[in-house]
């Protein structure tokens, strides 16, 4: 018989032991689901400081999912994952359809198209990988320690 033994520790040593924490979650289609996974986000990353930055990014490839796969059609889905680390990888998965996901250069004249511009600003690395057949998985890591700002470049002039 093989027995355990158990070792009581702090709340910081539980979220900082050995080992990565991972989280996933499915949402249906409907675009009422982006803000409770945004929620989602916030929650699991309630107290670091970059819970601004995973809820901006879940929230954009959230409806990114929406707008340009088969996640929003009828019993459509899409999937949120979390790996608590340094960096913080977010992954999204779609059920595919509409093309490859692309980073898009700011255009001025362009009224749509930077949300993944900004994301790609926001992040250490993005990749996508899948196929419009099968789903895609856009993913993104993410320093622990960022904070949400305004990337160089993207700042928008106030006028009075």
């Amino acid at each position: 018989m093989v027995t355990t033994t158990w070792r009581y520790s702090t709340a910081v040593e539980w979220l900082h032991g050995p080992g990565q924490m991972r989280w996933r979650r499915t949402f249906s289609g409907d675009p009422e689901q982006v803000p409770i996974a945004r929620r989602f986000a916030r929650a699991m990353f309630a107290g670091e400081q970059c819970a601004d930055v995973v809820e901006f990014v879940v929230a954009e490839l959230a409806g990114n999912t929406l707008r340009h796969t088969r996640s929003s059609k009828s019993d459509g889905w899409f999937g949120v994952e979390f790996a608590y680390g340094d960096p913080v990888y977010v992954g999204i998965t779609d059920m595919g359809g509409g093309g490859i996901p692309a980073v898009l250069q700011v255009d001025g004249n362009r009224e749509s198209g930077r949300g993944l511009y900004v994301v790609s600003q926001l992040a250490l690395a993005l990749g996508i990988h899948g196929s419009p057949a099968l789903g895609h998985t856009v993913w993104v890591d993410i320093d622990r320690h960022k904070t949400l700002e305004t990337p160089p470049g993207l700042a928008v002039a106030l006028v009075s």
